[in-house]
């Protein structure tokens, strides 16, 4: 097996190979990450596309190997999100659901108020959520991907988690932190 910043140094050089082998390690990652954003197969699988399409033109420009997969990362959440910004709503994934709500991970009725709350929330305050609770990013990398001061997002995550609590009144919130 290659080393990855071996196979990454020799994409960024123009080895068309290297590049190919760096599409396949990367296709799951990349698809998942889109998918956790736009909640669409043919969404996820367009912007995985087009994703793999900028790195192959901005790789040369990748000034440091260790923060590839960080700025993998902020190419694909930029991608979702200039895709976001043109669809009036989009629906919340189960999974994230599952995660922010785990008490009512079998009462359909909860999960249906659940998921109108999460599509009242701004882009910016749902993709935060989803990239620090489903992601698992911390508020550092988050700030990193979305090129925001970390400020920015701690106070998007904070204000995101209260306008749920303000939505769903007296339902649990798994994370306060």
């Amino acid at each position: 097996m290659i080393d990855e910043s071996l196979l990454i140094e020799r994409a960024r050089s123009g080895d068309e190979v290297a590049f190919a082998d760096l599409v396949r390690s990367y296709t799951p990652y990349v698809y998942r990450t889109a998918f956790a954003l736009m909640h669409d197969v043919m969404e996820s699988e367009d912007i995985a596309q087009e994703v793999f399409i900028k790195l192959h033109r901005s790789l040369p420009q990748l000034s440091e190997i260790r923060a590839f997969h960080s700025w993998l990362t902020r190419i694909i959440t930029n991608q979702c999100l200039d895709r976001l910004k043109k669809k009036i709503s989009t629906p919340v994934e189960d999974s994230v659901l599952d995660l922010l709500f785990p008490n009512v991970a079998n009462n359909w009725d909860e999960r249906i108020i659940l998921e109108e709350a999460m599509k009242q929330l701004t882009i910016e305050h749902r993709t935060v959520l989803m990239l620090r609770e489903w992601q698992g990013y911390d508020y550092n990398e988050i700030a990193e991907i979305l090129g925001i001061p970390l400020g920015t997002v701690k106070s998007r995550i904070y204000l995101a988690r209260a306008l749920l609590r303000t939505l769903l009144g007296d339902r649990e919130l798994r994370k306060e932190g």
